[in-house]
């Protein structure tokens, strides 16, 4: 056999390859999302968080919890990609319900792979005034 011969069954071998792995990825599930879970500090003894939010990303469903009943509401930030700079965020999600009052879910729709981060944290839900220390870190995932 010629070189060229050779060649040819390279390059049929190769096409053949790549066109299995095409199929095998047509086939495969969607990427998953990554969900999210973030609290916030609390100033009260006995309490470990102030807040939790969390943020499902299958069905992007972010739901707040006041975990402390220390007069403060629950409040999360959320910044979705592209994300803005120096600390902005896209929205807040408040609870005013206290501690032992149910969570608030909040029902979106992003694009499979946007990002999305929070921070939880408190603040006085009737005048919108969020405390400045009373955040918890950023934590990201994804839709």
């Amino acid at each position: 056999m010629n070189l060229g011969g050779i060649m040819k069954k390279f390059r049929l071998a190769g096409a053949l390859t790549g066109a299995v792995a095409l199929v095998g990825l047509a086939g495969s599930p969607a990427l998953a999302g990554t969900d999210v879970t973030v609290y916030g500090p609390s100033f009260k003894a006995g309490c470990s968080n102030a807040s939790a939010g969390h943020f499902a990303s299958y069905g992007e469903v972010f739901t707040v919890y006041d975990k402390c009943a220390d007069g403060w509401a629950a409040v999360v930030k959320v910044d979705v990609a592209p994300y803005k700079p120096d600390g902005g965020y896209d929205f807040l999600i408040w609870n005013p319900n206290s501690a032992d009052g149910s969570p608030v879910t909040v029902n979106k729709s992003y694009d499979e792979g946007t990002g999305v981060c929070m921070q939880a944290g408190s603040g006085e839900y009737s005048s919108g005034q969020t405390g400045s220390n009373a955040w918890g870190p950023w934590s990201c995932g994804s839709a």
